[in-house]
């Protein structure tokens, strides 16, 4: 099953069918595997990076009330 997996990743990565991929050589499908989930981890990381930049961007402003702090122990 996992073959399946690693074989579907490959085929949408390159956009080829998973025919061409199950034709690969075993050193060509690992090699194209490992970039394939290089690239997509890539991806990832950019594209949570992003969304941190996004939200720090907003212009939000959050106050904070430390009038706790000034009442009588």
């Amino acid at each position: 099953m996992q073959m399946q997996l690693f074989a579907y990743i490959v085929a949408k990565h390159y956009n080829i069918s998973l025919h061409e991929v199950y034709q690969m050589s075993d050193a060509v499908f690992k090699q194209s595997l490992s970039w394939a989930l290089a690239i997509e981890e890539e991806e990832r990381l950019a594209e949570k990076k992003q969304n941190l930049q996004n939200n720090t961007e907003s212009g939000d402003i959050v106050d904070f009330d430390y009038s706790f702090l000034e009442g009588e122990d």
